[in-house]
């Protein structure tokens, strides 16, 4: 199969790349995985987006300039800004391979994907979309028109969840025999420095006697921080020497989080890291922490959270939506989502049990192995070579 994909060329990537903000830490990987099998050709952003529509007024990375330049097989051309045509179109214009491979996650750049993808189609390239939010978190009809809009240019699709797949098939009425599941790959690129939890700690300015909860990404109201805050304030109450980190920026009020901390006199438990953690320091959190927690209220997708957990051979408990439950081998670390009273109880049983901390980190390092980007690259693959058949 590969052999008839070197017959025809690289491929082509469509997304973003580091140093913007988003799924650039996503698309890095699969580029890179992708690159030891066959030629990988990049097109990717020199600005995505106007800076006031991220929250924080930045859509990239301060201090995060990456250098692909020693990577072999891969050629990057980082050129596609959001306010000239002009690039769009000489995108669709000079792409050199037979399978074009899109990302697709965000709908203010429907029309750039608009026109590059039509014009491919008209050159008679093969495309395969990777569709990250199958139904977008502020879903709406006219998000709903431009999915159609893009899909509509698809000969395949990926996806990362069972519920995704038949999301995609149900609502934009799509063959199930051409879209697959393929997961995201447990990324390596935040875990390659050896750090001690206590080296992390001190970074941080964390206790180093106490257990540690973390919470981690963007802070939106489906993610359920709300859910894990009253929970939190159970576990509170039954046992002593407890952290609960947050670390993310928020893409709504914050008020409504700091009732519940007030409400519960919660301040000195727990840790605010409100704004936006460089790809540097991420790894600092993680080896900080013993526990995991993704209380998710309503998902469809798998969590790019989820993915760095297993990376760091982290214990997870998470809620039961999307592929969620995908991530965790011993289901009795599922939980109901929006059930604080069922989430307490699960923090409790694992904060008190090092025995079943050391089982279920364990557990990560094992899924890690599963969903490792290599498996995830050699899946993909194969399907840009069913595409050319």
């Amino acid at each position: 199969m590969v052999d008839k994909v070197l017959s025809e060329g690289s491929v082509t990537l469509i997304g973003s790349l580091p140093p913007i903000k988003g799924i650039s830490p996503y698309c890095c990987e699969l580029m890179l995985s992708l690159s030891k099998i066959i030629p990988v050709e990049f097109i990717g952003f020199e600005k995505m987006y106007p800076d006031f529509l991220y929250p924080g007024g930045k859509s990239k990375e301060e201090g995060n300039i990456s250098d692909f330049s020693q990577i072999s097989n891969v050629s990057i051309r980082n050129f596609l800004t959001y306010y000239n045509p002009f690039t769009w179109i000489w995108a669709g214009l000079s792409i050199k391979s037979k399978v074009v491979h899109a990302q697709w996650w965000s709908h203010v750049l429907a029309p750039v994907y608009f026109v590059i993808l039509s014009i491919c189609k008209l050159r008679g390239n093969k495309i395969i979309i990777t569709i990250h939010n199958v139904t977008s978190h502020e879903n709406n009809g006219f998000n709903q028109f431009l999915n159609r809009s893009i899909l509509f240019f698809g000969d395949h699709f990926i996806v990362h969840s069972s519920k995704n797949s038949e999301q995609l098939s149900e609502i934009y009425s799509i063959p199930k025999e051409i879209i697959s599941l393929v997961p995201i790959g447990s990324s390596i690129s935040y875990n390659t420095q050896v750090v001690s939890q206590n080296e992390a700690r001190e970074k941080l300015k964390l206790p180093l006697e106490k257990k540690i909860i973390l919470f981690f990404g963007h802070i939106r109201e489906y993610k359920g921080l709300d859910v894990l805050l009253e929970a939190f304030a159970t576990v509170t109450s039954e046992m002593n020497d407890i952290l609960l980190v947050i670390a993310g920026t928020p893409w709504e009020k914050w008020d409504k989080y700091e009732e519940i901390i007030q409400k519960y006199n919660l301040t000195e438990n727990i840790k605010l890291f409100l704004q936006f953690i460089p790809s540097d320091d991420v790894k600092y959190f993680y080896h900080a922490s013993d526990v995991v927690v993704l209380p998710y209220k309503d998902f469809t997708s798998q969590s790019a959270v989820g993915s760095v957990t297993l990376s760091f051979g982290k214990p997870l408990i998470v809620s039961n939506v999307g592929g969620l439950s995908e991530f965790v081998t011993n289901k009795d670390f599922v939980v109901e989502p929006n059930n604080s009273c069922e989430l307490a109880d699960k923090i409790l049983s694992v904060l008190r049990d090092e025995i079943l901390l050391k089982i279920l980190a364990e557990d990560s390092k094992k899924l890690a192995d599963e969903y490792s980007w290599d498996k995830v690259a050699d899946k993909t693959v194969s399907l840009y070579s069913k595409l050319l058949e």
